[in-house]
């Protein structure tokens, strides 16, 4: 489905509360990742150069809540928070490109375990399967941090516990 990403992302101005006014939903493919980390990447500059900053972070991260999160000594990072506060398109276009993927990366960890499950035959060979890959149903499991990494430009590239996409 062809999707027109600025529109996509741009807060309507009336709302009326039927669920067929929703947008599509963008699911966690490699497609739509790339679609929006191209699309980022050139339209970036643009927003930093209308916001009067300079640069772009080296990196931008979400905390637990969804909360940006610049690197510590990043010069202009009130600047650039003030400028996505009153840019929600551009906001939601980063958040949303960290999300999905995030959910993409963890979803690839699992498919392994969805292949061989599917293919085991016996009891015992479920339960070996379910023993390997116990560490995905932990409370305790890993989630990668994800990354987005610009260039001095404003070119995105993503990574996941600082390693880049594959």
């Amino acid at each position: 489905m062809t999707l027109d990403v600025d529109d996509y992302f741009t807060p309507k101005t009336t709302t009326s509360g039927s669920p067929f006014s929703l947008p599509p939903l963008l699911l966690p493919t490699q497609k739509n990742i790339e679609a929006l980390t191209d699309h980022i990447s050139a339209t970036f500059p643009r927003f930093l150069a209308q916001n009067n900053i300079p640069y772009a972070p080296s990196s931008i991260t979400y905390d637990r809540e969804g909360k940006v999160q610049l690197p510590p000594d990043y010069p202009y990072a009130s600047e650039f928070k003030q400028a996505l506060a009153n840019n929600p398109t551009m906001a939601r276009e980063l958040s949303t490109v960290n999300a999905l993927t995030s959910h993409w990366v963890e979803m690839k960890k699992s498919m392994p375990f969805q292949q061989e499950y599917a293919a085991a035959t016996t009891q015992a060979e479920v339960d070996a399967v379910v023993a390997k890959y116990r560490y995905l149903f932990s409370g305790n499991r890993h989630y990668d941090t994800i990354a987005l990494q610009f260039s001095a430009s404003g070119s995105l590239t993503l990574t996941a516990d600082g390693k880049p996409l594959s």
